[in-house]
Order: structure tokens, then sequence, then C-alpha cells
């Protein structure tokens, strides 16, 4: 065995620079001929499909033999229920799609020297050239199975040695050493299984529960609830067919002979089928009414399952639409938020695995920084903006009130870049000040004579108008009444000519262009003005000229 520590110390002082294939073969470790043989062997397997005639006895079976090391059987049919379960299929997909379209950056640790900041600029650009979100949602696979493991393939480049694209294996490849349950190996003939070469993997723990590698699924939860909706799927699908269909009941003659009554049997089976046959002279087949059979047992229990699903892979019911009864919009926010604080600690356990099996690798074959602490660091973007009307509006007024802020910590909220010392600045908006040109001394009592002189002109003015303007709304009231009485007699009239509200409708718009509105459009056009104009002598008021 190699350690991984003892690995990269022998790549970093150049041991086996000299020749690329022993760095190749060092990089994934002394046993990579034998691993290769094992993984070409595992290749050529394919699934059981264990989901196939799956009873409870049979499922008790396959969980307690995951428990004693034998995982193949268990993940197959965790695969097997992502396949087949829509609900499952969509809850989950749902969970890795909200990680993987986060946006991700690669960081130095804090306090970084030269070296470890040249390690996260290089670990950022080699992972410019991967699919990171590829990466996420394979990891994802580790929510339900408990793990997921994927296998690193290495290149040079420049002098270089750097992870290409990660593959993912399938769970079914792996098994547990017998004597350390939390410890995965590649499944072959042999007792144990065949270590994972150091630095060669990825392996993602995904503490969706708390357990044992075998048990920290959460398809382990979800196996319950998957068997007992099919079980009642298919009891409810054969009270379809038996329920749905009359009953055909053929009658034969006493004297009738074996081949007739076959003859019989089969008309009656291809009735039901093909809603044709033919029978014998002498016979006759009645149909009976079908009986009232009802499904709603079966209807509970699977939406109890859908629900029971919903709940344990997205922690509610309303983000995934099977929820029913109670849906407000408060309620709905409440689970957007739980589903949110699963999707943040997803993603933190994303970039921990990332950090610790990609990252770090690379800079300590690359740069010699052994220390895990000190390798870049992978993040993935869970904050969320602050509303920034709210900030612009409450800032100010603890500023004034003496609290002392960073300005870092709004850059942090609000998600705006800081500037840089050659970035251009926004600027703020030019006020014109006029000091400058106000008068003074005797122009200065002039200027305000004439203000005032004009203020008392325009009180005036503001009176005379708020009389004209009550004028003017009693006279739009009389000059309305005409036609407006005259439009409601004729849609009187019009109803009571008419059977049906769908009729009404129809005369009326073909009625609508003879109608006087002339007179009615002008009175309007008139009310629009008056109300302008008392909408300014209600400021004026407002503002104390017009008292």
């Amino acid at each position: 065995m190699v350690s991984i520590k003892s690995l990269i110390k022998r790549l970093w002082t150049g041991e086996q620079q000299t020749d690329s294939g022993q760095a190749e073969a060092v990089t994934k470790g002394e046993q990579q001929t034998d691993n290769e043989a094992r993984v070409g062997m595992l290749k050529r397997e394919f699934a059981e499909h264990p989901s196939k005639g799956l009873t409870p006895a049979r499922l008790y079976d396959i969980l307690e033999s995951a428990e004693r090391g034998d995982l193949k059987a268990q993940h197959e049919l965790f695969t097997d229920m992502e396949e087949k379960d829509p609900q499952i299929a969509a809850d989950l997909g749902k969970r890795c799609q909200l990680a993987a379209e986060l946006e991700w950056q690669i960081v130095p640790p804090d306090n970084a020297t030269a070296q470890e900041k040249k390690a996260a600029e290089f670990c950022a650009e080699a992972f410019v050239g991967l699919e990171v979100e590829d990466l996420i949602i394979d990891l994802g696979a580790g929510v339900g199975h408990g793990w997921a493991c994927l296998e690193l393939p290495w290149a040079m480049d420049n002098g270089k040695r750097i992870i290409e694209q990660p593959i993912f294996r399938p769970h079914s490849w792996f098994r547990l050493h017998p004597e350390r349950q939390d410890e995965l190996r590649l499944r072959d003939t042999s007792t144990h299984g065949a270590e994972l070469w150091p630095l060669g993997w990825v392996q993602h723990r995904h503490r969706a529960k708390a357990g044992y590698i075998a048990r920290s699924g959460m398809h382990r939860v979800l196996v319950w609830p998957y068997l007992f909706q099919n079980y009642a799927l298919g009891d409810l699908a054969e009270l379809l067919e038996i329920y749905g269909m009359p009953a055909r009941i053929g009658t034969y003659p006493r004297n009738a002979t074996k081949k007739e009554k076959g003859t019989l049997l089969r008309a009656v089976t291809n009735l039901g089928h093909r809603a044709a046959g033919i029978i014998p002279e002498g016979m006759q087949i009645e149909f009976k009414e079908a009986a009232a059979g009802k499904g709603d047992v079966y209807e509970v229990m699977l939406r109890w399952c859908e629900r029971a699903k919903a709940k344990a892979i997205l922690g509610n019911t309303l983000t995934s639409g099977t929820g029913e009864g109670t849906n407000t919009n408060a309620l709905g926010n409440v689970h957007e938020r739980g589903q949110q604080s699963l999707i943040r600690s997803d993603a933190r356990q994303y970039a921990g695995t990332i950090g610790r099996d990609i990252l770090w690798p690379m800079a300590a074959v690359n740069f010699g920084i052994e220390d895990k602490r000190r390798a870049p660091r992978f993040y993935l973007d869970t904050g969320e903006t602050e509303d920034y009307k709210l900030l612009a509006e409450s800032l100010p007024i603890f500023v004034d009130m003496g609290a002392r802020i960073p300005v870092w910590w709004l850059h942090e909220k609000t998600r705006i870049p800081q500037a840089g010392d050659k970035d251009d600045l926004l600027q703020p908006r030019q006020t014109v000040d006029r000091s400058s040109d106000s008068p003074t001394g005797p122009e200065q009592s002039k200027l305000r004579a004439q203000q005032a002189h004009g203020m008392a002109a325009l009180k005036t003015a503001i009176e005379d108008a708020g009389g004209v303007v009550d004028d003017q709304v009693d006279k739009l009231g009389v000059d309305t009444a005409e036609p407006i009485e005259s439009m409601v007699n004729a849609v009187r009239a019009l109803l009571d000519d008419v059977d049906s509200l769908e009729e009404f409708r129809e005369r009326l718009i073909e009625a609508y262009p003879q109608m006087e509105t002339d007179t009615l459009a002008d009175v309007m056009a008139q009310a629009l003005t008056a109300a302008s104009l008392a909408g300014r002598y209600d400021i004026l008021e407002g503002v104390g000229l017009g008292d």
C-alpha cells in the first residue's frame, strides 16, 4: 500500500518525473495494472434489476446483505427506483440541479503564501476546462445512495499534472471491507476487495442521514414507500381490469360437447378484448353490468407514498407538487426556505469533497502543499442578494445613529464587487449649486416683495379656480343625466327581448354602435379637465396657498 503523503512527496521531489509513463503510474498507485484488470471485469457486468418481483421478504434480505458488506443488490435496487419512480426521479433531480446551477469559485486559504496563491490560480484555471455542473450532478448521486465514487483521470499539461473530467462509476462496482464497514473497495474475487488507489478516486460521502456507508443513503428511507406504492398501484390496476369491464356469461345446451364448450369460452374471452367473436347456433352470451368496485382506498395509499417520498427528499410537499388542502403562499414560502437549507447543506458537502479529493491532490503534486488545510478552497455560492431598496433606506439611518458599518459588509450583502485600483467607478449624480448666484442686499428685498405680490395674485386665482371647479362639477351632473338614461333604457329593452345571457351578449355587441355616445364622450372630456383642475387646486391648498 502506498500512502497518499509518501506518494505526494515522491511526485513533488521529482523522483518519477524523468519518465512520463512512470509518473502517470505513480499518480494512480503501484497497483494500477491489477486494478485496471478488475475495472475491465466490472465493465462487462450487467445489472440484475432486483426490483423485478420485489417482495417485503426479498427487500429485507437485500438491505441486510448490504449491511454485511455486499452492496451490489442494494444499490442496483436504488438505481431501479430512480428510473421507475417519477416522484423520486423528479425530486432528486430537482435537489441536484438546484445545487449544480450555483456559481462556483476557487480561492486560496486565509493568509495565503505566494505558493498557495499560485496553487489556487492553477486549480481555478484547470477547473475552467471541466464540466463543473456535470461533476456536481454526479456527486449528487450520493444523496440517495449515501456515497458516490468518481475515478480521476490524470494528464500532463505544460509540465504540470492536472485532473481531467472525473468519471462516475456505478455503485454496484464496490463493496465494503468485511472488517471495516466504513471502507469502500472495488469488487473482485478476493475476500476483502481491491483497495482504491491513492489520488485516483473522488470518494464522496453524503450525509443525507447518519449511519455507516451501507445505511447512510436516503433511499434506505424511500425504499419502503416505493414498495408499498408498487403494491397499491398493482392492486388498483387489477381492480380496474376486473371491475372496469362487464362480465360475460356464455350459456351452452345441455348436450354440448367439449369442443363446443371450448368454442364458447374462446368467444367470451375474445369479446372482452376484441369486442368480436362467433358462437355456434343454440348458444348465447349474456353481458352483466360491471360491479361497482371502488379504488379510493388504493388512491389514499398512493397519495401517502408520494407525500412520504417528497418529505424525505425535499423536506416538504408543496415544492414537489404533492401538497394538498392547505396550500397557501405563506406556507409555500416556509417550505421553500426549508428546501433551500437542504441545498446549502448539499453545496457545502460537495465543496468539501472537491477540495479534499481534487484540489488538494493537484496542489500537492504540483506545488508541494501537503497540508489539506492550506489547499485551495472550493465554494458554491448559496448566498441570497439582499433587497437593494431596503438597504438604501435603512443603512443611512443606522449610520446617522452612529453605527460603524464596514464597506466590505455592504459589498457582501449586495453581491456588488469591490472595485480595484484600475477600475472605472460610477459617479454620483451632479447637483447644481445656486448659492453663489443668489442676490443679496437691496436686490434681495426687491425680489422678496415681487414674490409676495405674485403669491397674493396666485392665491386669488386659486380661489376663483375653486369656484369654477365646483360649478363645472354641478354642470357635468346635469349634462350626463340624459345620455346615461338613454343608454340604460336601451339595455333594459334589450334584456326584456332575449332569452339567455349568450343571446344578450351577442345583441349588445350588435347594438352598441347604434347607441348615442358622442354627447357622453364630450361630457367625459370635460370631466377629465375638471378633475385635473380640482387636483391642482387640492395640491396648492395642501401647501397653504388655497387658504
